[in-house]
């Protein structure tokens, strides 16, 4: 009890800092070619290659049939035949048929597939054709996901099996005109989110269940799911007489608005790099206005790459621990100060199963006086307080010989981004020193998102 009570202190104290969340996106600097100003055109990442592969899409009028891919340093066009020249198609990646799939735009009801060679049409039939869908490969389940689109009305769910399309559903979810979509594989959902109608929705490979009623609410956005930090991220997107060029995330219970510095667009499209840890974005559409109008024949289409990390939070030790051997904290790389994530430590050489963590605010003050502060006086001699000690007794969990972890919850909210923590563990060492304790470096935690 007392545990929790002090975890919900520690995050308490944390929402009264109000921190706010830093942008993530940075334009990318391109070698050599890439793709011509577009908007309606499709991504995917082939995790089975690193490559994104991008197809079609719209400029000026005309539309595109060319593909390229994104390694995370150069685009390289490696196709110029294969669908014919379109937009508003949809792409998704199957895993474990290694292919990247096309489906529909411009109205041609047409399945295609790439698997980093060439172009192969693979179906005529099944869905109706139109464009705008949100399409997502259920890793789970091994079915490609198909829904929405820009004919209203009740239309059912499809899926695809590797050989054709089946319907599975008796009607998309609200928002299925002009929504975007993608596959959680941490929870095991196609989420839906967006459209002109609005709602967030996701699938569990029976059935359509609403999740969300204050999903950032526009048409034509991008959507991917970082499954490094279990976010959806949500950029961009149109409504009647607006762009937006702001982002969301989704951790399955909320959306929460994180800052941006990526000019505003709709249109344009995005795909997720796992081996990278990046979202990808490229081109789209946008206009200017003046006087509070739309000005006719001002619209901007763009040939700009952007890649989005997020900021997942770092941890860096500090100081000087005491016993022999020495009482050492850690920070576990898979486990970063992130929020909607849950950060961990380490600490080895731990002499007995009693150890526990002090968490501060501060890595310079303690009160009035300057740190590290000496322990000598309280029997711990040799050792330092190395941070403010604002919480003292957070326990750990024994993981190993000589080894306890300390973990905690981090919320996702927008005001703990930012914060900084500072650590440090102690534990009980019989004749170590006069006060048989012994004491950690310290390990600083700046929460990340």
């Amino acid at each position: 009890m007392m545990t929790k009570l002090l975890r919900v202190l520690c995050v308490v104290a944390a929402l009264q800092v109000g921190a706010v969340a830093q942008g993530g996106w940075v334009q990318v600097a391109v070698n050599g070619p890439s793709p011509s100003a577009r908007y309606m055109h499709a991504m995917a990442y082939d995790s089975q290659r690193g490559k994104t592969v991008l197809f079609g899409g719209q400029s000026n009028g005309t539309d595109l049939g060319d593909t390229w891919e994104w390694d995370g340093t150069a685009w390289v066009q490696v196709a110029t035949t294969g669908p014919t020249p379109r937009a508003g198609h949809a792409m998704a990646y199957d895993s474990q048929r290694g292919r990247t799939m096309l489906f529909s735009g411009n109205g041609i009801a047409d399945t295609w597939e790439w698997d980093g060679v060439s172009w192969a049409l693979v179906g005529v039939a099944g869905p109706y054709g139109s464009s705008s869908f949100g399409m997502a490969y259920d890793g789970q389940r091994q079915k490609m996901v198909l829904c929405g689109s820009a004919i209203p009305g009740a239309r059912p769910t499809w899926e695809w099996n590797g050989t054709t399309w089946v319907a599975v559903g008796t009607s998309n979810p609200g928002p299925g005109y002009a929504a975007a979509a993608v596959y959680d594989s941490y929870r095991g959902r196609v989420v839906l989110a967006g459209g002109y109608v609005g709602g967030t929705w996701e699938w569990d490979g029976t059935t359509w269940a609403q999740s969300a009623a204050n999903e950032p609410y526009r048409a034509y956005s991008a959507m991917v799911y970082d499954s490094q930090r279990r976010q959806t991220v949500l950029y961009g997107g149109y409504t009647t007489g607006l762009f937006y060029g702001d982002t969301w995330e989704w951790n399955g219970t909320n959306w929460l608005p994180r800052s941006s510095s990526l000019p505003a667009r709709g249109w344009h499209a995005m795909a997720y790099d796992g081996q990278r840890g990046r979202t990808v974005l490229f081109g789209g559409q946008f206009y200017t206005s003046t006087g509070g109008g739309v000005t006719p024949g001002s619209y901007v289409i763009r040939a700009d790459t952007w890649e989005w990390t997020g900021s997942p939070g770092t941890a860096t030790t500090f100081g000087s621990g005491c016993g022999n051997p020495t009482l050492t904290l850690s920070p576990v790389t898979t486990a970063p100060p992130t929020a909607n994530w849950t950060a961990q430590a380490v600490l080895s050489n731990v002499p007995s199963p009693f150890a526990f963590m002090a968490c501060g605010w501060s890595s310079t003050m303690a009160g009035p006086f300057l740190l590290p502060v000496p322990l000598d006086f309280y029997g711990m001699t040799g050792c330092w307080m190395l941070q403010s000690t604002d919480i003292l007794g957070l326990s750990t969990t024994a993981t190993g010989p000589g080894m306890a972890t300390y973990a905690l919850a981090i919320p996702n909210l927008t005001s703990v981004v930012g914060l900084s923590l500072y650590l440090q563990g102690y534990a009980l060492a019989p004749q170590a020193n006069p006060a048989n304790v012994i004491v950690s470096n310290g390990l600083g935690w700046t929460i990340g998102y």
